[in-house]
């Protein structure tokens, strides 16, 4: 409902005009009335009203003042003048503040309500020009997120010039001014089907990942980018006393938002060591990387920096020495080669021995029952996505003969890990085509449906939204939005060149509603608009 404020200082007109239009059934609501300006203008800061038809003549507070003070109060509000007196100077005045429509008393139901109608058709095509402007900045956002992918692996490398990511940071409109800076990594990912590289759709994990961009958008201070395939960065920035403390709170905020999705995901947080220097950040991240290899060990954590690998978050520390045998949950195999990286192995190798306690791997049986089980868990994790176990061939035997059988165990451990990461790489590069064939298929034949999303194109391909979005960018080298955009720009040329079609038809032939936003979007993506580009005759880029 559009809400409606009426001030008249005659109590008959006020009165007929509030029973002259039937209001719901035009799509309008009577908020509020009042006999003039200075009475009004408190109830309608307070209503913030749609619309404002106001007498001109009235004690007080005239409605010109009134209109003066509610268009720099209310902006959006639109204002009907309505006056008996047929005097060009109020005309005048009315046009310079802004208002939509000035009426001569008496006024007829048919004139009220014709530019009542007007009205809400502005109002509708306004909100119409706003969501889609909006939904062309969200599109933007995905449309760069490659290149930002690009341009935080240039920040924490240390290896590329302030000069260069300065001008990198202005293309992308990255504001990185701060005193200070810190890196959190994280990562959430689904518990069920733990062999698997993926897993299915998920609303739930669709709506948590949903609330912590919104979260991030909101906040000046924190710039999120994809990390890994799976696991995301923050940049902290922020003044030099304050950069701790906001590292802590987007942690925190993250944490909670994952502990409230439930038992159904692991989670994990971690933070680096907070730097001066943009120039120092690829240290921060160092820190935060070496940090983020617990994630298989310790699922459900946030760890930062100056924690101990194990030190646990409210039951105090752990003395590692006590950790016997007991602590070798096999899940924690799984989990690592469900999600690790292949360079992540070496780490988790020494984490994992260290979790079991030096003092019970001085025993030859343990440590050879350790590598065992390490084994076992690895092939029936090959097993489960289809390979044989002759295809996990590894020396058991390694650590014989070797000054150093710790070590020697710990490499044939990585060896083992190392083959198991490698199987489900492959397999993961068989299912990565199945999927991307389902979701091109799917995009080609509903590009053209105003309301493809990536949600869309994920559901249909049966997995989450996340992990769709990551393995879109990696099997296609470029975002679902930049894919789509593309797709039907090149629709979109075919019928500029081909077809006498007006611009507005192309755009709802493509799956644009407006088409001042499918122009604006033409324009930034092919470099010139629509008519001028079949103007060029298809010379155009």
């Amino acid at each position: 409902m559009v809400k409606v404020f009426l001030v008249e200082d005659e109590i008959v007109i006020r009165e007929n005009i509030c029973q002259m239009v039937p209001w719901a059934e035009y799509g309008f609501a009577l908020c509020g009335e009042a006999g003039d300006g200075e009475m009004a203008l408190p109830l309608i800061l307070k209503e913030k009203p749609d619309v404002l038809i106001t007498d001109i003549r009235m004690p007080f507070m005239d409605g010109l003042e009134l209109s003066q003070i509610v268009r720099k109060e209310l902006p959006d509000t639109k204002i009907v003048i309505i006056s008996g007196y047929d005097d060009f100077n109020y005309a005048k005045t009315a046009i310079t503040i802004g208002v939509e429509e000035y009426l001569l008393k008496p006024v007829s139901r048919q004139d009220f309500v014709e530019v009542l109608e007007k009205i809400r058709g502005r109002f509708e095509e306004e909100n119409a020009q706003r969501d889609y402007y909006e939904k062309f900045e969200q599109d933007m956002q995905q449309y760069e997120q490659y290149s930002r992918r690009d341009f935080f692996e240039k920040l924490v490398s240390g290896n590329v010039g302030l000069n260069e990511i300065y001008g990198q940071a202005e293309q992308l409109q990255i504001d990185l001014t701060a005193s200070a800076y810190n890196i959190i990594l994280f990562s959430m990912n689904r518990k069920e089907k733990r062999e698997s590289w993926t897993d299915t759709y998920s609303q739930k994990e669709t709506e948590v990942w949903e609330q912590v961009e919104r979260f991030i958008q909101d906040r000046e201070e924190f710039l999120m980018f994809r990390h890994q395939a799976f696991s995301y960065a923050i940049l902290v920035k922020g003044a030099e006393g304050q950069i701790d403390a906001l590292t802590e709170e987007c942690a925190l905020h993250l944490k909670g938002l994952f502990e409230k999705s439930g038992e159904r995901f692991y989670w994990f947080l971690a933070s680096g060591k907070s730097v001066g220097r943009l120039s120092m950040v690829s240290e921060s991240y160092e820190n935060a990387l070496k940090v983020f290899t617990q994630r298989h060990l310790r699922p459900d954590h946030y760890i930062h920096y100056n924690q101990t690998a194990f030190e646990a978050e409210e039951d105090g520390k752990v003395d590692l020495q006590d950790v016997d045998a007991a602590a070798m949950d096999t899940e924690v195999v799984h989990t690592f080669l469900s999600n690790g990286l292949l360079e992540e192995t070496g780490s988790f190798v020494e984490d994992y021995f260290s979790m079991i306690g030096e003092s019970a791997l001085e025993s030859r049986m343990f440590r050879q029952y350790v590598v065992l089980n390490i084994h076992f868990c690895t092939v029936s994790f090959i097993q489960k996505l289809g390979y044989g176990k002759e295809q996990l061939r590894t020396d058991l035997g390694l650590e014989a003969g070797h000054k150093d059988p710790v070590a020697a165990a710990k490499r044939t451990a990585e060896g083992i890990l190392k083959k198991g990461i490698e199987l489900r790489d492959e397999s993961s590069k068989n299912r990565y085509r199945t999927v991307l064939e389902v979701a091109l298929d799917f995009i080609g034949k509903n590009y053209m449906d105003a309301d493809m999303s990536l949600n869309k194109a994920a559901r249909a391909a049966n997995v989450s939204a996340n992990h769709f979005s990551a393995l879109f960018s990696q099997g296609m080298n470029q975002t679902f939005i930049e894919y789509l955009t593309e797709l039907r720009m090149k629709k979109a040329k075919e019928l500029l060149r081909c077809t006498d079609m007006r611009s507005g038809q192309i755009a709802l032939e493509i799956g644009y509603k407006d088409s001042h936003y499918f122009s604006f979007l033409f324009k930034k993506t092919q470099g010139c608009t629509p008519s001028d580009y079949r103007n060029q005759r298809g010379d155009a880029k």
